[in-house]
């Protein structure tokens, strides 16, 4: 299988946020990205998972602030 490449403006819009609100993931190390020629790329198997272990940990945070 191979791995689609994204643009940030088609992850902006997968995530549904600003294409602004990308590049700051990008400096904070929140979304998984490579430089390439003029912008940024990104693997959209690797976003899915970066949103699917976020959603995993903050499911866990979550039930660990109700049992207190």
């Amino acid at each position: 299988m191979v791995d689609e490449i994204l643009t940030a403006s088609q992850v902006a819009d997968l995530l549904q946020i600003h294409p602004r609100t990308v590049y700051k993931l990008v400096k904070q190390g929140s979304i998984p990205g490579r430089k390439f020629g003029g912008g940024w790329r990104f693997s959209k198997h690797e976003v899915l998972s970066m949103i699917t272990r976020q959603n995993v940990r903050q499911t866990l945070q979550s039930r660990v602030a109700e049992e207190r």
